[in-house]
């Protein structure tokens, strides 16, 4: 499998995002771009190198072929037409299970917020095509990039890009706002909490309450903002935990790393204890998830072009 690790939203290296170079472009305070990934390629961000430097909020549209995105503690399947939030402060990875096409907004939070309040509690979750007026607004971006191949005049791109943020908005909010528990206040401090944990999930001593002293807020009241999670702080912490240690375990480029070097890299300290929640959560010991992974897995070649957007 190729990776790319994405730095920021400026550089994107150690593989390549398809056969035709990323074209991309500006409309007022939104940067565009679209490209094409080949099936086994992925996108990573902030998982395995340093920490992402530079703060944005990014819109992916898969406009073709599908794909598996890991992100916030969701995992969950994209199709063509589907939407999905991203924050670049926040590791994430994309799996790309066919051929694909897409296009990634990339917008500053304060920017993004104005028109989404909640929107990074909103990361991770898909926006069905099917689901409101997804397909409309796709079908909108999709005709204002093309457009902007041809041109548009610049005092007319900062007026488009509000009327496509307000649309776009307007489509998170008729299918996602109504799985938001609590108040706005809450769900942002339920984000910063997640957001945390994925940027300090290697951490062996990340716990409710270093979390919470890191934070500055109470154990007591982070209990209440996760609540809404309907899953403690401690095992959503184990569960990330432990999918990441899978995702290193079926890697072929992890093959010679020995599952307890992978266990602890991710934050574990007992090799007994990781070895038991790996077999509860996943049905089978790490050594036999690692072989038939490995078995089952399809090497692509690895390529040192960076794209910049």
């Amino acid at each position: 499998m190729a990776n790319i690790a994405v730095r920021g939203w400026s550089e994107v290296d150690g593989g390549r995002t398809g056969e035709e170079a990323p074209i991309r472009h500006e409309l007022g305070p939104i940067k565009l771009l679209a490209s094409a990934s080949k099936k086994g390629h992925s996108i990573e961000a902030g998982r395995r190198a340093e920490r992402p430097c530079e703060r944005s909020l990014g819109i992916m549209l898969l406009t073709s072929g599908s794909a598996r995105l890991q992100h916030y503690g969701y995992t969950c399947a994209l199709s063509q037409g589907d939407f999905v939030l991203l924050n670049h402060a926040a590791p994430y990875s994309i799996e790309f299970i066919s051929d694909a096409a897409w296009i990634l907004l990339a917008v500053s939070p304060s920017d993004l917020r104005a028109y989404i309040p909640s929107c990074e509690h909103l990361c991770g979750r898909p926006l069905r095509t099917e689901e409101g007026i997804s397909l409309a607004t796709g079908g909108l971006l999709q005709s204002i990039f093309a457009q902007l191949e041809y041109g548009i005049e610049p005092e007319f791109r900062g007026r488009i890009a509000r009327s496509l943020l307000d649309t776009l908005a307007t489509a998170f909010a008729i299918v996602l706002d109504r799985d938001i528990d609590g108040s706005p206040i809450i769900c942002d401090r339920n984000a910063r909490v997640r957001l945390y944990i994925e940027r300090n999930l290697r951490d062996p001593e990340l716990k409710p309450s270093t979390i919470a002293e890191n934070l500055r807020i109470s154990t007591r009241y982070m209990r209440v903002i996760f609540a809404a999670s309907k899953e403690t702080v401690s095992a959503y912490v184990l569960r990330r935990r432990l999918e990441e240690c899978a995702r290193d375990l079926a890697d072929p480029t992890f093959a010679e790393v020995s599952i307890t070097e992978v266990a602890f890299s991710w934050g574990f300290n007992s090799g007994p204890h990781f070895t038991r929640s790996f077999r509860s959560r996943f049905g089978s010991s790490p050594r036999e998830f690692r072989r038939r992974a490995l078995n089952s897995a399809v090497a692509q070649p690895l390529d040192a072009e960076q794209v910049r957007l």
